[in-house]
């Protein structure tokens, strides 16, 4: 894995990851379930997974799909695994720990990209998705699933240093970045979560 002088507060996903499944993944699965079916995915069909955590969304994958699954969390892809080893998916999954700021990929592998409620707790969000940019094929689809508001208000000015400490992600303009990226937005979505205003993003590539 690359090494970074980036600041990532993975360290808390360490005490997540045995409660993530039970406590969290659920309220995702609307999210999870969208994002993939987003996509139109054919058989064949090559795509990444940056953020996959406990890998609770690759249950929504069809067979015959191939996914590059990473995660900047060791212990979260551990659990991953022993979800593959169970036989809980039918794609063809590899999962990685990687850093998301700076993707092993060749430019262009990929056909599609899914990201869900990872790009509010990178460090650089805008840095991760010019790297999915790189690696999704031209006109190819990113799926992104994430709280979202259009503005700060003041509670969530207040809130915002103390959920980066916790992992649970800043304020991102995500439609600023989005622009910054060069990428069209097609579709906008409310999804159901245990937070307000997350939505799913569906853009395609130049």
């Amino acid at each position: 894995m690359t090494g970074s002088k980036r600041k990532h507060r993975h360290g808390i996903y360490r005490l997540y990851a045995p409660i993530y499944d039970r406590f969290m993944a659920p309220s995702f699965a609307d999210g999870h379930s969208k994002m993939y079916n987003s996509l139109g995915l054919k058989k064949g069909d090559n795509l990444l997974e940056v953020g996959v955590g406990t890998g609770i969304s690759l249950t929504h994958v069809p067979k015959d799909i191939k996914v590059e699954a990473i995660d900047y969390s060791e212990p979260m892809l551990v659990k991953a695994r022993n979800r593959q080893d169970r036989g809980e998916f039918v794609a063809d999954i590899n999962f990685q720990q990687m850093d998301a700021h700076v993707l092993e990929f060749d430019t262009n592998q990929f056909d599609h990209c899914v990201v869900a409620h990872t790009l509010a707790v990178v460090a650089e969000p805008e840095v991760v998705l010019k790297e999915i940019v790189r690696v999704t094929k031209p006109s190819g689809l990113i799926a992104i699933v994430n709280h979202y508001k259009d503005k700060k208000g003041i509670i969530s000015t207040l809130w915002n240093p103390f959920r980066k400490r916790l992992g649970l992600g800043k304020h991102v303009d995500f439609k600023d970045i989005i622009t910054k990226c060069g990428l069209e937005i097609l579709s906008e979505e409310r999804v159901n979560s245990f937070t307000t205003h997350t939505k799913m993003i569906v853009c395609k590539n130049p």
